[in-house]
């Protein structure tokens, strides 16, 4: 056991003895002095002692002065110091069983030396129950967070009150995202997100009465074409709430990998089909390849008659847009405008979340009932009567002080909104060198696999699984980490859920001081898969960048190696999702966690350039990356294009990585071949020579 030891000059002899003891006895024992019997301060080495057993998970301490109490109060000021002076060898046993001590505080001048061995003994060979004895100990860890997120937390509310939020962000007030004298622009263009709840009830008939319309026609399953904020509603609500019997079975389509193209082609029945376009701008060149694609197949089976090829597809964009122009000339069976002041992140409560929503049978009238609940709630001035606020704030205020992991326990009936928040809080706050990194899907460590960059957020749903098993929470909260819980009544409480999200990831904008609708590194890797894209279109080829390496290679162990404390791995897989490959990078996220306790996020390309990709470049610079190759096996032709899907997934996975190296990221290509499951078993294979 490691054993860190100090005293004061009463208890300098008794120190000397059992040092000797321990040392015998096997242990690792540090010794913090004092190292003479000279008068000095016992909460000089009490301070010592506890700080050092609050940092190294596992270790415990022992300290010596005259009575045993003065170091027993110096130790217990530290945070998760459970510091006590026993009177006897039963009293020593029980502290170590029911209270799980980790300081034991002894008095030269009150016991005999021989009640001082045996009860060193006893308290170092005696375990901690657990049980009903953990609970409690977590609650009285809760008690000791809670005092010191308070104070973090005060001062953020001065800088709050200073920018009046959040009456500003009602206002649309930009100065409210900016330092003093400063006001970034289109701020106010962008929050009209603030009255979706209430803008769009006027919609929710007419949107009811095309999902009814639909389903007379006979169409039976629905396919959504988007990518990120445009696509990851529809997802989380399809995911959650499931098929309704005798309404459509929403599935979203948000790659341009061939493979999980043809899956999807391949899964549906044409005939029984909508196709749902989804494009904030018009223009996402992944949704209009995907539309092209769709388009004609569909058009093929209708013998080439445009108005019952039109009549399998809607559109959901801005008014004016590319998109708009060609669902009126092909002859969509719907377009439905997105409010323009709504970026497609804040958009869940808007078309891009509704439409999708009634076409599967969500009662969308009670879905933004909630949101509208959760808006009303987000207006009240006091910060700690503001849910918004209160997680907003606590998010940016951890983030300053390092702890920038937000690590999301859920529900398995609530784990799809994990991409969504994800996509939402990295894209908001992923700039200027600043950020806050969501952990969504990650595998659960012991303790002491996280280190204290971690701010943790549990969502469960009311009578549903838990989020984390309760001795795994217990134990969390007694490592001293911060943990804020959110519990849903039932799914329709995902309206309120989105707008404490959106509201609360503004509310954190404003506290780092960034735009949150700025995201000019997603602009440049779009840019950089253009320029490749318009090379392809000239030479036949793509400008592929040397250096991928195979997954067996120990350049990958040297690279995540390097990785240091705050820092975290980012794993960017450019091959199709499937169950298998889900489970292998999991593994490897479990590994590496353990290895290096390093915060871990898994993304599929081109997926991950549109949620996290805004955070990879523009956030801190604290991102460790093994972004995943695949080569194309079976391929597939884009209609009126030179290039293929392969072309334009590899092209995007090509861009990204030029981007986040001219950003300075370190990132390292990884070749799985033609097939990703053995390179995933190889890679794993590799990872298992890090070292601890």
């Amino acid at each position: 056991m490691k054993i860190y030891t100090g005293c004061d000059h009463a208890g300098f002899a008794l120190r000397n003895k059992l040092l000797d003891r321990m040392r015998s006895q096997g242990h690792e024992v540090v010794d913090f002095g004092t190292n003479s019997e000279a008068a000095c301060d016992y909460p000089e080495f009490a301070a010592l002692v506890a700080n050092a057993v609050r940092t190294d998970v596992g270790s415990v301490g022992v300290l010596v002065c005259a009575t045993g109490h003065g170091t027993a109060i110096a130790a217990g000021k530290v945070r998760g110091i459970r510091a006590f002076a026993p009177s006897s060898v039963e009293a020593a046993r029980l502290s170590r069983f029911d209270n799980n001590t980790n300081v034991l505080c002894l008095g030269s001048r009150i016991l005999a030396e021989s009640d001082a061995f045996e009860i060193v003994d006893t308290w170092l060979s005696t375990g901690f129950a657990g049980g009903r004895h953990g609970r409690r100990i977590a609650k009285i860890a809760a008690m000791e967070t809670a005092a010191a997120l308070n104070l973090l937390v005060e001062g953020e509310h001065l800088r709050l009150a200073a920018k009046n939020i959040p009456a500003s962000i009602w206002a649309r007030d930009a100065a409210a995202f900016a330092p003093a004298g400063s006001a970034p622009e289109g701020i106010s263009h962008n929050l009209g997100w603030l009255d979706a709840p209430f803008k769009m009830e006027p919609e929710l008939a007419g949107i009811a009465a095309f999902a009814a319309e639909v389903r007379k026609a006979g169409f039976r399953r629905a396919v959504l074409l988007g990518m990120g904020g445009s696509a990851l509603p529809a997802e989380v609500l399809a995911r959650i709430f499931g098929p309704v019997a005798g309404w459509l079975n929403v599935f979203v389509l948000d790659s341009t990998d061939p493979a999980a193209v043809a899956a999807v082609e391949n899964s549906i029945d044409i005939e029984r089909t909508l196709f749902v376009v989804a494009s904030k701008s018009g223009s996402t060149p992944e949704v209009f390849a995907l539309e092209r694609y769709f388009w004609a197949k569909v058009l093929q089976r209708c013998g080439g008659d445009t108005n019952r090829a039109g009549g399998h597809f809607a559109a959901i964009t801005d008014a004016g847009t590319e998109l708009e122009k060609r669902a009126s000339s092909n002859h969509y069976r719907r377009v439905f405008g997105n409010p323009p002041d709504i970026s497609s992140r804040f958009s869940a409560l808007a078309s891009f979340g509704l439409v999708p929503a009634a076409l599967m049978g969500v009662d969308v009238g009670r879905l933004v009932a909630r949101g509208k609940g959760m808006a009303s709630a987000c207006r009240e001035p006091a910060p700690t009567q503001n849910p918004g606020v209160g997680l907003g704030t606590l998010m940016a205020a951890l983030a300053a002080i390092g702890r920038d992991k937000l690590t999301l326990f859920l529900s398995p009936e609530l784990a799809p909104l994990g991409a969504w928040i994800e996509q939402l809080v990295a894209g908001v706050t992923g700039k200027q060198g600043r950020g806050i990194v969501p952990v969504e899907g990650e595998p659960p460590f012991a303790p002491s696999g996280y280190r204290s960059d971690r701010f943790f957020v549990v969502m469960r749903l009311r009578g549903g699984s838990p989020a984390v098993q309760a001795e795994q929470l217990e134990a969390i909260i007694t490592a001293g980490h911060p943990v804020y819980e959110i519990e849903l009544g039932d799914k329709y409480d995902l309206g309120a859920e989105f707008f404490r999200w959106e509201f609360a990831a503004v509310v954190a904008a404003s506290l780092l001081e960034v735009n949150p609708f700025d995201e000019f590194e997603v602009v440049e890797a779009r840019l950089a898969t253009t320029r490749l894209l318009d090379g392809y279109r000239q030479t036949g080829k793509l400008a592929s960048p040397s250096g991928m390496v195979d997954p067996a290679d120990a350049a990958i162990v040297k690279h995540l190696a390097g990785a240091r404390p705050g820092d975290y791995l980012a794993i960017c897989a450019y091959f199709q999702p499937t169950p298998e490959r889900e489970q292998l990078l999991s593994a490897i996220r479990a590994l590496c966690g353990d290895r290096l306790r390093l915060a871990t996020t898994v993304g599929y390309g081109p997926r991950c350039l549109h949620v996290a990709g805004q955070l990879h470049k523009g956030g801190a610079g604290t991102g460790i990356f093994l972004q995943l190759h695949a080569s194309v096996t079976a391929d597939l032709p884009i209609p009126g294009e030179p290039f293929s899907f392969g072309v334009l997934r590899d092209a995007e996975g090509l861009g990204d990585l030029e981007v986040l190296q001219a950003h300075g990221r370190r990132v390292l290509r990884v070749d799985c071949g033609p097939d990703p499951d053995a390179g995933l078993a190889k890679l794993l294979e590799n990872l298992r020579a890090l070292g601890g």
